[in-house]
């Protein structure tokens, strides 16, 4: 009896059993259709100011260069010398050296000039484009004493193939092609994109640097620029990536003469040739809280430049400049980052890097040896206070700069309202670039590191007034004291050189006001930015002049 109990009971028992398991099989598999979340990003809860270039209005100007679209919608100032030509940034009121420009963690300034061209940066290259404005800098780097860009681009895991091609053409011969190929699966990504960039510039314009005024049509102006970018991205596994990703461009530019000096000379040859290859190898570890990345760079820049002008009566040659230089670069990056509990949050790294300048311009080869130590700690308190603590350390070529802090605190004003007060205060070097120490005739060897001493505050505020209207605002003020700042003045040798000048005071404010919003099919957004910089030198020989 009690076997036959047995029997009955486990057979029920697996009866229902199985009644369970059969409905799971058929149902816990979902296929789902892919969809999109679209919204804008607003996070005030950082300590110092940050501000993203939106991507959608990047996507509207696709066949624009970098410095177009900060020009447009950004606060930071581009000095550009028309389409095709040089092309620079300047952050509240600094040198376009003094602004750092990253290219996902790298440094892409010449270590020559200390700028970057960013009329030859396409916008099209990269995922996200970040502003770090004053001290805010510090975190990813020393010597911005202005602010910094940040070029990032991400690996994008996908299933189907993306092909995306986009071409325009304009007056005076101007075209442009951008085309990017994205290809992968859940493993393996490849990331493509191009560009062709060219223009014969011959507009017509009326000068009137001549006398008697005159119109006439541009000469030596054209262009020629075309470039890639490769990325490859593989998962190891759940916790492991490795990356590799290669930007490679060649830029061909015909200078104008001046508008002066159209008539002057038996004729005049101008150009500037420049190839570039930048090279990134990653390796992205990610497991329990804790976040560890290795990457090592090379760079390569080859640039040539010539003038060449004549008599007007014959071919005597009056002014022949050719200037060859080429630049390399050894670069090493490694990170750590973990979040600990009740809010703590600890970021480290050491950085390495060898610059090797070879150019005629130089009695000889330069470099540059720079390792960079730093250390953040971040915390929150009670969901309405943040604090930001950094602290930097330089050596280059054996002497230590002094250390370099950055201090930052974000206060959640009203506990029902996203109203945020921040304020900053840093400490950062900037140091002389090559051509600075190293250039001939000219160059000055005992020139001194600019000394920045910065500030700045903030107020965030937005509204949502409804799940389709959105209001974002942000008011901030900056005050930089910058001892030591460099700049070239005529020396009594008939040529210019760098001079630690004295003592240089920036302050300012920029505004900007924003409101999203969508009726029906229709989504808008108005915008309204607004940038007062006011920089002197307060040394004592200004003083007296």
């Amino acid at each position: 009896m009690k076997q036959t109990l047995k029997i009955l009971f486990f057979t029920v028992l697996a009866v229902i059993l199985q009644e369970q398991v059969y409905p799971q099989a058929i149902f816990d598999t979902l296929n789902l259709r892919e969809f999109e979340i679209i919204a804008i990003k607003n996070d005030f809860s950082k300590t110092y100011k940050q501000t993203e270039i939106d991507t959608l209005v990047r996507k509207e100007f696709e066949n624009y260069t970098l410095g177009q679209i900060l020009s447009a919608f950004s606060p930071v100032f581009i000095k550009s010398y028309g389409k095709g030509s040089i092309a620079t940034a300047s952050f509240r009121g600094t040198a376009a050296s003094h602004t750092k420009v990253l290219w996902n963690g790298f440094t892409i300034n010449s270590p020559m000039l200390g700028q970057v061209d960013f009329s030859y940066i396409p916008d099209s290259f990269f995922d996200e484009v970040l502003l770090l404005f004053g001290g805010g800098s510090l975190l990813k780097e020393s010597g911005a004493l202005g602010g910094a860009v940040l070029l990032n681009s991400y690996p994008t895991r996908k299933n189907k193939p993306k092909l995306h091609v986009y071409q325009s053409a304009g007056s005076f011969g101007t075209y442009s092609t951008n085309i990017g190929i994205n290809l992968g699966n859940k493993k393996f990504s490849s990331q493509t994109s191009a560009i062709l960039q060219t223009s014969k510039n011959d507009f017509k314009y009326y000068n009137n640097g001549v006398i008697p005024s005159e119109w006439m049509i541009q000469q030596n102006a054209s262009y020629l620029n075309s470039g890639f970018q490769q990325s490859f991205s593989y998962q190891l596994n759940n916790n492991n990536n490795i990356n590799f990703v290669t930007w490679n461009q060649w830029n061909n530019r015909n200078i104008p003469p001046i508008m002066t000096n159209v008539h002057k000379g038996g004729g005049q040859e101008e150009y500037q040739n420049d190839f570039f290859s930048r090279n990134i190898l990653s390796w992205e570890f990610n497991k329990d809280n804790n976040f560890i990345s290795v990457k090592t760079a090379y760079f390569f820049e080859d640039q040539h430049y010539f003038l060449k002008t004549t008599a007007s009566d014959d071919s005597t040659v009056v002014t022949q400049i050719d200037s060859k230089n080429k630049t390399s670069g050894y670069y090493l990056k490694t990170n750590y980052k973990r979040i600990f509990n009740k809010g703590w949050k600890l970021n480290g790294g050491l950085d390495f890097s060898n610059d090797v300048v070879k150019s005629n311009n130089y009695d000889n080869s330069k470099s540059r040896n720079t390792t960079s130590l730093f250390i953040a700690v971040e915390k929150d308190f009670l969901k309405r206070i943040g604090l930001n603590f950094l602290l930097r350390a330089n050596i280059t070529d054996g002497s230590f700069l002094p250390l370099m802090p950055f201090a930052g605190i974000n206060f959640k004003i009203l506990n029902d309202e996203n109203l945020f007060l921040r304020g900053t205060v840093s400490r950062n070097y900037h140091l002389p670039t090559l051509n600075d120490l190293y250039w001939y005739p000219g160059g000055n060897p005992d020139l001194l590191p600019e000394d920045g001493l910065e500030f700045d505050a903030g107020i965030n505020y937005l509204k949502e007034f409804s799940s389709t209207i959105t209001l974002s605002s942000d008011v901030s003020l900056f005050y930089s004291l910058i001892d030591n700042w460099i700049q070239w003045t005529p020396s009594d040798y008939r040529f210019w050189s760098p001079q630690n000048i004295g003592f240089v005071k920036v302050r300012g404010a920029e505004v900007s006001l924003q409101l999203n919003g969508s009726f029906k099919e229709i989504n808008y957004r108005i915008s309204c930015k607004y940038a007062y910089t006011k920089t002197t030198d307060e040394s004592e020989k200004a003083i007296e002049q």
